[in-house]
Order: C-alpha cells, then sequence, then structure tokens
C-alpha cells in the first residue's frame, strides 16, 4: 500500500484514539481526577499528532502518536492487573477501552507499515514544495474543528447520559428522619482539599437500619450529592465504598469536586440510593 495511504489511515486512526479518550474523559473526572485529565491530554495529543503526520513530521506526528497509542494500552493494561495510583484494579472488559485498544493497535501496525522513519520518506518530506501551505493550513484546522465539535456534543450527550442514570430521588426526608428510619444522620458536608473535593461525613447509629442503604454492587453505602436543583451529580470513587457498618462510628466519603461545582455555601442535596436529604449548605 502506498504511503499517502497509510499516512491517511494512520491520521484517522489516531483522531479515533482521541475522540475516544474525549468522550470518557468526563466520567472519569468525576470519578478520579488526574485520570480526567489524563484522558483530556490525550485527546489534545492526538490532535497534534494527526496534524504532524499530515505534515509528514516524524518526532512531533508520528513519534508522538506512538507515545499516545502505547501509553493508552499500557494504562489499559495496568488498570486492570495492578490497577492505577488509587485506584481499584478494574474489569477486563469496558465497551469502549476495548474498541480504543484495537484502533490504537491498529495504529502502531499501520506506522510499521509506513515506516516514517525510513530515507525515502524523510527525503519526499523535505522535497515537498510549499506551494500549497494555505490548502493544507485550511484543511487541518477544518479537520481539527470538526474534531473538536463532534467531541464537544459526544461529551454533553455522555454528561446526560450519566446524569440520568442517577436522577434526583423524588423521596426527599430531614437529616433527624434519615436517623430514625435508616440509622445514619449526616454530620458534614464540607468543600476541602483546595477546593477540589466534596467531604461527606455521617455518623451510624443504628447499623442493621443502615444496612437498608448499602449499595450491593459497591459494598458499601454511596452518598452522592446533587449541586442546585440537581443539574450537576457528584459521586465517589468507587475503591472508597467498601465499609463495614459499626454502631457510633463516623464515615467519611471524599467525592472529587468536578469542575468545582460545589462551593462554599451552595445549596446541595444529599442522596443515598433513592433517599434524599432536605437541601443545605455546602461549608
Amino acid at each position: 500500500m502506498k504511503f499517502k495511504n497509510l499516512r491517511w489511515i494512520a491520521i484517522a486512526l489516531i483522531l479515533i484514539t482521541g475522540y475516544l479518550h474525549l468522550i470518557t474523559a468526563g466520567d472519569e473526572y468525576a470519578e478520579t481526577r488526574y485520570m480526567g485529565v489524563l484522558f483530556l491530554l490525550n485527546f489534545l495529543g492526538a490532535l497534534i499528532s494527526a496534524v504532524g503526520i499530515y505534515r509528514r513530521k516524524l518526532w512531533w506526528g508520528w513519534i508522538l502518536g506512538i507515545v499516545i497509542t502505547l501509553g493508552s494500552i499500557v494504562g489499559y493494561v495496568q488498570s486492570r492487573t495492578f490497577g492505577m495510583p488509587g485506584m481499584d484494579v478494574e474489569e477486563w472488559y469496558d465497551p469502549i477501552g476495548i474498541p480504543a485498544m484495537i484502533v490504537e493497535g491498529l495504529f502502531l501496525a499501520v506506522t510499521l507499515l509506513a515506516k516514517p522513519w525510513s530515507a525515502s520518506v524523510i527525503q519526499e518530506a523535505d522535497s515537498t514544495p510549499i506551494t500549497n501551505a494555505n490548502r493544507q493550513s485550511v484543511l487541518v484546522a477544518s479537520m481539527t474543528l470538526v474534531v473538536i465539535t463532534v467531541g464537544f456534543f459526544s461529551y454533553q450527550a455522555g454528561a446526560r447520559e450519566s446524569h440520568n442514570k442517577h436522577p434526583l430521588p423524588e423521596t426527599v426526608i430531614s437529616n433527624e428522619r434519615l436517623e430514625e428510619e435508616y440509622g445514619i444522620r449526616v454530620t458534614l458536608v464540607a468543600v476541602t482539599a483546595a477546593g477540589g473535593l466534596v467531604d461527606v461525613r455521617y455518623k451510624v447509629v443504628d447499623p442493621e437500619k443502615a444496612a437498608k442503604l448499602v449499595d450491593e454492587e459497591e459494598g458499601g453505602i454511596m452518598p452522592m450529592v446533587f449541586v442546585g436543583n440537581g443539574e450537576v451529580m457528584l459521586m465517589a470513587d468507587s475503591h472508597m465504598r467498601d465499609q463495614r457498618l459499626v454502631a457510633d462510628r463516623t464515615y467519611f466519603t471524599l467525592i472529587p469536586n468536578a469542575q468545582n461545582a460545589v462551593q462554599r455555601g451552595s445549596v446541595i442535596t444529599v442522596v443515598f440510593g433513592d433517599v434524599a436529604l432536605e437541601p443545605m449548605l455546602a461549608q
């Protein structure tokens, strides 16, 4: 296959890699902040790599693409074997992760076939006339704009889907009733860690009653925080939810404060499963 065709295939594959990371960056950020940032950097790096490959640049085109795809594959394997720092080991199957690894593997295969480091390819790139520079710039800018636009709307759709999975419950009770019926009492909801985390603390008064709030899939009580009228939902990392309920013990859950949605004085609603507390002010 001609180098020109392989180059366009490589551009498509690296853009798909970045796109798949972009549409999952929001969920990753909500769970673990640094992972969301890494996914966003993956997308931005993929854009730069695509431009570099189009302009026949070896280092910030092809090699950057190799670093991105290899890093993504290694990260996925690590998250399923040893676990990423601060995270539990995840299940191997992921509806987006597996296709992403396939695309990344194909990019590496295409790179080996294209051999962009060969002398003939480098010489051809150096001898390319500059007369088409303006046309190339317009094409690259248009391609980048299309990818960003599609990624933005996909991200918004994904955010809405994630929010719909955890709607604000219709049952709203007071903290006193929560203690009477479910055996726990919320003692604190505050912004901490320079605004990066929301600290939710609750005391277990009656472990038997509190067991009704345990999420069986997560292995513990899973408090969620809704901001304002429920337009933003914050949830803790799964590895922070496993617990053993003990009477008169105070538990705390640190929830990533995505996009600094919660500020001191913000109106928030703490939710346990299908039960929501009356709105309160974050400290």
